[in-house]
């Protein structure tokens, strides 16, 4: 019966728990290849001959590291085990790395005795001079040496024993050797044993090089648990090989880069499944929820997937799982829970504790992490801190937080992060955003810190070469979906590939130089400011100069038809596209639109001026659905010494395509609106549906780094509080309510669907059903029309995703809203007020409610309130967060 890993780390060592693993499973195969295999008890006759080899070559030196250079496979693998064995540290030397980088983790490792295999013998020879040896592989596995060493038996070793050095990058520029004890190894066997169930009936992949501190994981967490370890590098086979090899060998756990299991999942067919794996890890990059969802369809049900955070100091650290039917994140995975023996915590900057979902600086704090770096006292006293229990506390340079399930979410490096015109960017948040685009396969993003231009964001984008790549300005306009304006990288540059280090780790010294970010002079005038942001959109950036040019941005012949179709739509001008290639800045292209008129508010189908006098700052009204601007003129006759503009809903007066998304409507809207009022501070309000577009505006300038002073959300509902009680509908055919009346396709099941949403409406309701998807495009009359474009808002409002806003805001609640200060405080999180105002809806903004709504108004404008109304009277009392949630509770 094999016992558990015994974690009593000052008296265990690696030798120790293999003679345990012989006793318990000797005729079991310990390491095998195509066309070698070693059973455990083979193994250890063949490791017994390597270690009085080494015996009889040391003389009496105990100290020195052990040099490994061979290929990967199991003969390999019992050099290594004969290391260990003569209790020795073993620094394995991988072959694919260049000879000068072998050479210089030789000196740093004081290297004098090589283990070499005959392909890489010339190799070990040149590493170690004249004053080394060089012990041929093949040799010493076969035969007991003749004589045994001078001093006798070796020391024993103990868990705080370092058993192997492992390099990595190092940023002076040459590799650092970062020491692995027994302990550590002996935990990584343990913890991840316990966690991932590794039993004498596994048979594990190994595709990591061993010299990579994760294969050094997979190894000993295999073999110290009397797993098989099945060995294959799909640096010399292919990845092509890989799901064959899989199956052929009835591998049932694999670990690898997420770079790996993404190529494989590419090489599978759609149905093609991988029946023996039962467990599939990733460590070494951050992976993403497209590629966990993309490899699940592969797995049987039973099989599952885990994240595994680790480094070369901490050892493997922690993992998140992914079963089948699990909801997988959709950007980067959790990192998830420490694994045994491992604890972590997030440090402030001052030192400090931070708070669950707060983030910081990641300290890992166990008795089983590195034993520091090789020879280098400067290094560990930076990044290691012994504790007074025994333990060591480790900051890996990483950013993170605790989420409220307990898992850490890893935030970017520390040393990555770079602020973008005031704001702190990640560029992991970046690369996530990217990597959401279906057609982007890799990416690495970078800040750019080159004074005195201003610091800036690179990225560089693989795209799958199956698909039509698409251009620079729609990847910068697919991530405006998603991210600020201050994230979108202005410079983006298209690779066919990323360059790796010899461990699959992009090389980001090898990527190529973008263009330099020269800055250009910045639009002033009204319409060029109103230029400047159709050509901003139409590309994908936050801003454009006067002197940029349309092409050298990123421009396509896509971008170039939008950004004229805008021009033609907002502004009523008609330009071939010739005259955006004859005039490529904006100044030139700018020149070249003639308007009519330059001064007074254009006419405009969507905005209407319901006062054109003031000296204080606008206000801005965004109407409900199916409502005239006009509606907000009564609340206007209140708000003396201000310009107060009416939004309306695109082609509700005029023929014209309404905007289906109330992120369409707030951008049409702000075209006009920075026309009107090019600068901040701006106040914005918005009764019922309009609330929704006010708030998205607000956000969209916020991100811009405008100066927002008001949101006002009047008698505004949450989506999911929007019903259709106007329409009696039925269920549509198919899915779990199929009726064995209707004879349809699935392919006419899967259109109903997506047409009528919601079902059938009656039959008296047909027409104001139909008249709603045809609204714009046809002008009804009377209230038909008003009626149309309320039911097409009220299903735009339904489908809409309301974000969180910071800014400051106030909320007016009419009789009968579902939604009161608990339902709002996860969206509004910066400074907000509520009020309640005992008028139906509509009628918020007729007499006299309109007035007791405008000294809400004023009030939060700082200005005195209508002398005629009382603050009681008008609900105008400031109320705190413990007023809000009694009112509420009322």
């Amino acid at each position: 019966m094999l016992r558990p890993v015994d974690l009593l780390h000052h008296r265990t060592s690696l030798t120790d728990r293999w003679q345990h693993i012989v006793d318990a499973v000797a005729d079991h195969v310990a390491f095998s290849s195509v066309d070698t295999s070693y059973t455990f008890a083979q193994a250890d006759t063949a490791s017994g001959h390597i270690r009085g080899h080494l015996a009889l070559a040391s003389g009496g030196d105990h100290e020195t590291p052990i040099g490994l250079l061979a290929g990967h496979d199991p003969h390999a693998l019992v050099g290594l085990l004969g290391i260990w064995r003569a209790e020795r540290v073993a620094v394995v030397l991988d072959p694919h790395l260049p000879e000068e980088r072998l050479r210089n983790i030789a000196e740093t490792a004081g290297l004098g005795i090589v283990i070499a295999d005959e392909e890489h013998t010339g190799v070990a020879t040149a590493l170690v001079g004249e004053g080394g040896r060089v012990l041929r592989l093949e040799e010493i596995l076969q035969t007991e040496p003749a004589a045994r060493g001078q001093a006798g038996e070796p020391p024993v070793r103990h868990g705080t024993d370092a058993a192997a050095i492992v390099f990595t990058s190092g940023s002076t520029g040459r590799p650092k050797g970062v020491i692995q004890t027994h302990g550590g190894l002996l935990n990584e066997a343990y913890a991840h044993g316990e966690l991932w169930g590794i039993t004498p009936e596994d048979r594990v992949a190994l595709v990591f090089p061993y010299s990579f501190a994760a294969g050094l994981y997979v190894l000993c967490i295999a073999t110290l648990n009397g797993a098989a370890v099945h060995t294959f590098d799909p640096r010399d086979k292919g990845v092509h090989h890989l799901s064959a090899w899989l199956h052929d060998n009835e591998i049932s756990t694999l670990h690898g880069t997420p770079y790996l299991i993404r190529s494989l999942v590419e090489t599978l067919g759609p149905n093609e499944t991988l029946d023996s794996l039962r467990l599939v890890s990733t460590a070494g990059e951050a992976i993403y929820g497209t590629d966990v969802r993309a490899l699940m369809p592969h797995l049987t049900p039973k099989a599952s997937y885990a994240n595994w955070l680790g480094s070369s100091e901490m050892g493997g650290f922690s993992t998140f799982a992914v079963h089948h039917g699990d909801v997988v994140p959709a950007g980067p995975l959790p990192a998830g829970t420490p694994v045994a023996n491992k604890e972590v915590t997030i440090l402030r900057e001052d030192g400090t504790e931070a708070g669950r979902g707060e983030i910081g600086t990641v300290v890992a704090i166990s008795a089983y992490l590195s034993g520091g770096y090789w020879h280098d006292d400067e290094a560990n006293a930076a990044r290691f801190t012994p504790l007074a229990d025994g333990r060591t506390a480790c900051k890996q340079g990483d950013l993170g937080k605790i989420d409220d399930a307990g898992n850490l979410i890893l935030a970017g490096r520390s040393d990555a992060a770079i602020k973008v015109r005031g704001y702190l960017v990640e560029p992991s948040e970046v690369e996530a955003a990217l990597l959401r685009i279906d057609e982007v396969t890799e990416t690495i993003v970078m800040g750019v810190h080159n004074p005195p231009d201003p610091d800036h964001l690179v990225a560089y984008v693989v795209c799958d070469p199956q698909r039509r790549a698409p251009s620079v300005a729609a990847l910068r306009r697919e991530l405006r979906r998603s991210l600020p304006e201050y994230m979108v990288p202005p410079t983006i540059v298209q690779l066919t590939g990323l360059p790796r280090t010899e461990r699959g780790k992009v090389d980001r010294m090898g990527l190529p130089a973008p263009t330099p970010v020269t800055p250009s002079t910045p639009p002033s005038g009204g319409y060029e400011l109103v230029l400047a942001d159709i050509w901003a959109e139409a590309l994908g950036l936050d801003s454009v100069g006067l002197d940029d040019d349309f092409m050298a941005l990123g421009g396509d012949s896509l971008a170039v038809e939008e950004a004229l179709a805008m021009v033609r739509e907002r502004l009523g001008v008609y330009l071939p596209s010739s005259q955006l290639l004859e005039a490529p800045t904006l100044r030139e292209f700018h020149q070249r639109v003639q308007f009519s008129k330059r001064s007074g508010l254009p006419s405009h189908p969507d905005v209407v001026a319901l006062r054109d006098a003031g000296e204080k700052t606008p206000i801005h009204c965004f109407a409900g659905a199916g409502a005239l601007a006009l509606t907000f003129h009564p609340l206007s006759r209140h708000l003396p010494g201000r310009r107060v503009y009416g939004y309306q809903a695109h082609g509700l007066e005029r023929r014209g395509l309404p905007d289906h998304t109330v992120a369409a409507a707030a951008r049409r809207y702000l075209e006009t609106l920075r026309v009107l009022q090019p600068k901040g501070p701006y106040i914005l309000l918005g009764h019922s549906f309009g609330g929704l577009v006010a708030l998205e505006v607000a956000d969209t300038l916020a991100r811009a780094g405008e100066e927002v002073q008001l949101v006002g959300l009047l008698d505004t509902y949450l989506p999911a509080s929007i019903t259709d009680s106007d329409f009696d509908y039925q269920r549509l055919p198919g899915g779990p309510h199929r009726n064995a009346r209707w004879d349809l396709t699935r392919q006419a099941e899967r259109w109903l669907h997506r047409l009528l949403p919601e079902g059938i409406p009656a039959l008296a309701d047909w027409g104001r059903h139909a008249r709603s998807y045809v609204a714009g495009a046809i002008q009804f009359d009377g209230q038909d029309q008003f009626d149309a474009f309320f039911d097409l808002l009220k299903r735009v409002a339904r489908r809409h995703e309301v974000h969180s806003y910071a800014g400051r805001t106030l909320l007016v609640i009419a009789e009968n809203n579902p939604d009161g200060y608990e339902a709002w405080r996860p969206f509004l999180t910066g400074p907000r007020e509520i009020v309640q105002i005992a008028s139906e809806h509509t009628s918020l903004l007729r007499e006299p409610y309109a007035a007791e709504l405008a000294d809400v108004v004023r009030s939060r404008l700082g200005e005195a309130p209508d002398e005629s109304l009382s603050g009681a009277e008008s609900g105008n009392e400031p109320a705190t967060d413990e007023a809000l949630a009694a009112h509420q509770a009322s």
